[in-house]
């Protein structure tokens, strides 16, 4: 199947996370997506842990409501509360307060158990969704192709599981909780957790990061005990 209709399989499976500082504004912190038929969202739990009570309290999920035949979306902004975390592999699960009138559906998992180093795969979410926004192109959902460049294992566990898929692309700010994709099976085999930067050798004095072309995602099996729900 052609990567193009891979993508409109799974896109109304993803959203924005963010919360109001106040009532005429959102900031957007990240992404996630379905993983159940309730209205659950699976994302990474450093967007979550820096939030004040404030702003967990007034959490959202910017969810698709529509799909229009000339290639528009409609989006809505429903609240959300945490359901459970796993801070050791950066992991968190929200529930939504409202789904049944969205167009979300829960994404299939793979078994990242059976990844390989070369594999291709995809990401998909919002990354720079605030400045995307404030340059007047909206919330603007970005797909990322890749390949599986490297498997880490934990040197501290015993059992030496799997913790990181590190790949060759770049992840922006808000890709976090975005699901990877394996290009064959279209299945979730990872969060996005980490972009990999370095400071800007042109204007080291205003600290901007310049991205390296390397990327890092937790396992997708990492996150199936935290979803026995």
């Amino acid at each position: 199947m052609a990567l193009s209709e891979e993508i409109k399989k799974i896109r109304s499976s993803i959203v924005a996370i963010g919360f109001n500082p106040n009532p005429q504004q959102i900031t957007i912190v990240g992404s996630g997506f379905c993983i159940s038929n309730d209205g659950k969202i699976l994302s990474s739990a450093h967007l979550y842990n820096p939030l004040d009570e404030n702003q967990k309290r007034n959490l959202k999920a910017f969810v698709m409501v529509e799909q229009k035949e000339n290639g528009l979306e409609a989006y809505r902004w429903i609240p959300i509360s945490l359901v459970d975390k796993n801070d050791q592999n950066d992991l968190v699960v929200f529930q939504l307060e409202t789904y049944q009138d969205s167009l979300l559906k829960k994404v299939e998992l793979g078994d990242s158990e059976k990844v390989e180093v070369g594999q291709e795969a995809y990401f998909i979410g919002f990354p720079y969704a605030a400045q995307l926004i404030n340059d007047g192109f909206g919330v603007t959902l970005v797909v990322n192709k890749t390949i599986i460049s490297n498997i880490k294992k934990d040197g501290v566990d015993p059992e030496h599981k799997r913790n990181w898929f590190i790949l060759d692309a770049i992840s922006n700010p808000g890709n976090s909780g975005s699901p990877l994709i394996d290009l064959e099976t279209n299945k979730v085999i990872g969060v996005m957790a980490i972009a990999f930067r370095t400071q800007s050798k042109t204007q080291p004095q205003l600290d901007i990061r310049e991205p390296m072309h390397i990327a890092g995602a937790k396992p997708i099996n990492l996150a199936k005990n935290l979803l026995a729900f």
